[in-house]
């Protein structure tokens, strides 16, 4: 039985195929569009920039995306263009794409190896969701997105490799990888969404988030992937262990002749985005604050640590409201 995310994905390729008064078939795939023109295996159609890929109609294998049709550059993988190409065993995209859509590669269950080049910048909502015999994928060095469900349920993936990139991890990413014990984040991620990485979901009529037995996450201190990984409760290893803690750091602060700074949880001199993670790290339980923080974190003053005293900072720190004492 298919759960509710991956039911989501495939009701997004139907409604797309649908649109057109077409349906994909398994193991063969049909052109979305009327306007697009062929060239050998591949359906295209033209936009900003040269030329997208619409369509697959090959024999599958081993396939390689070409670079240029007709003199133009090839600069995208459209919605759903191999959706369901079971034949696939490996695909190699040009490095003249910069975006692969939505479902682009979803369900191709014989693709074991795919090579993403380092000019794609964004990967679509489960573009590469289903892909139950891709075994590793090494992500692009200028890769800004990686969509929701991007890589959902691929579960031989042993392998993933994320290079130095300012890449957002888009909420269920890499849920249901259940091959993938271990990941190392650098320290450039911007942002890791929920159950991103480390869950799947369970067969409840609910489909709650589970984690991942034996999962870890290789990071660095304060970065985006530390965070995740206590919040979340997950095993991590620290790769830069002398480098201090300056969000969880809970040593009790010296106080004594000071005035309590409200709203700045951490004692830093300001009041950010990281007091919130605290507090945030609180309320679910997976860091809880030493009193010291905790009078510095409740800004409203009712003797609790809530998702009103994040509300109140968060206004403080876009110059809504000031924090005041009473």
């Amino acid at each position: 039985m298919l759960n509710k995310r991956l039911a989501s994905c495939l009701a997004a390729a139907v409604f797309v195929f649908g649109g057109s008064g077409v349906l994909p078939v398994r193991g063969s795939m049909y052109s979305v569009s009327a306007s697009a023109e062929t060239y050998g295996d591949f359906n295209y159609e033209a936009v900003s920039g040269g030329v997208t890929i619409t369509a697959y109609s090959g024999i599958g294998g081993k396939v390689s995306i070409p670079s240029k049709i007709s003199g133009k550059k090839v600069v995208a993988i459209s919605d759903n263009a191999f959706f369901q190409c079971d034949a696939i065993t490996s695909v190699i995209i040009p490095d003249t794409v910069t975006s692969i859509g939505e479902s682009a590669f979803m369900e191709c269950d014989s693709m074991t190896s795919v090579t993403i080049p380092d000019s794609v910048k964004t990967i679509g909502v489960c573009a590469f969701s289903g892909c139950a015999s891709l075994k590793s994928v090494k992500l692009p060095k200028n890769l800004q997105t990686v969509a929701e469900a991007a890589f959902s349920d691929c579960t031989a993936l042993k392998t993933l490799t994320i290079q130095n990139s300012s890449t957002t991890f888009k909420y269920e990413a890499f849920i249901g990888c259940t091959s993938l014990k271990t990941v190392t984040i650098p320290a450039s991620i911007v942002k890791i969404e929920d159950a991103a990485f480390g869950f799947c979901l369970d067969d409840s009529e609910d489909a709650n988030y589970t984690k991942l037995s034996g999962f870890k996450i290789k990071c660095y201190m304060n970065s985006k992937a530390y965070v995740y990984a206590v919040e979340n409760r997950l095993s991590y290893e620290v790769l830069d262990p002398e480098t201090p803690d300056i969000i969880y750091g809970d040593e009790d602060e010296d106080t004594s002749g000071e005035e309590t700074k409200l709203g700045d949880v951490n004692g830093d001199g300001s009041v950010d985005v990281t007091d919130i993670i605290l507090i945030a790290a609180d309320i679910k339980g997976a860091r809880k604050l030493n009193e010291t923080r905790r009078v510095r974190a409740d800004v409203n003053y009712d003797g609790k640590i809530n998702v009103t005293d994040i509300i109140m900072i968060a206004a403080h720190i876009k110059g809504k409201r000031i924090l005041k004492k009473r």
